[in-house]
């Protein structure tokens, strides 16, 4: 009879190393790369970031903690519905940033103008959004831009300067991954 154990998922210290979930097993090493998804307002006590959704891999085994590292979110389908309306643009980016220390992310922003706009400045939109966010992940290391990404400060640097084209009604990152 094989014997098993309880083993706690750790979350990464930059999010305060919470315990993120316990999972049964055999042997620590069938841990090691397991996903582990976890809502940010369960995580950070915000439940105002309800419809966003972490992604965290165990990287490695502590005794019984199975030490984990962000490997991307992702907002809720549900929620991205609710916020795009008929009669709004809806511009949809997609870029990969380095950060200041290294790190690749690929970055999928969302932005919506409050009414119908011309493709010229849907184009404008979109180079903006992707110069705003290589800007950002440029000046800060990887941990402080996700918390950026997260909490919406990246958001608000996009909307700041998006504004300008046309007036907006939301900007979210609605996914990101950490690229090898």
């Amino acid at each position: 009879m094989i014997k098993k154990h309880w083993c706690q998922i750790i979350s990464p210290k930059a999010f305060g190393s919470v315990v993120l979930g316990k999972a049964l097993v055999s042997d620590n090493k069938r841990m090691i790369n397991k996903v582990v998804k976890i809502n940010l307002s369960e995580l950070t006590k915000d439940f105002s970031k309800f419809y966003i959704k972490v992604s965290f891999k165990v990287e490695k085994m502590e005794n019984d903690n199975a030490i984990s590292k962000f490997v991307g979110h992702e907002c809720l389908r549900e929620y991205l519905s609710h916020i795009v309306r008929p009669g709004v643009t809806r511009v949809d980016n997609n870029v990969v940033v380095n950060t200041k220390d290294g790190h690749k992310i690929r970055v999928k922003g969302l932005l919506l103008f409050s009414k119908r706009v011309n493709r010229s400045v849907k184009n404008k939109a979109i180079l903006t959004m992707d110069k705003v966010i290589k800007d950002v992940a440029s000046k800060k290391g990887f941990y402080d831009f996700i918390k950026a990404m997260l909490f919406g400060d990246l958001c608000k640097e996009i909307k700041e300067r998006c504004k300008k084209l046309y007036p907006i009604s939301k900007t979210e990152i609605r996914k990101s991954e950490v690229l090898a």
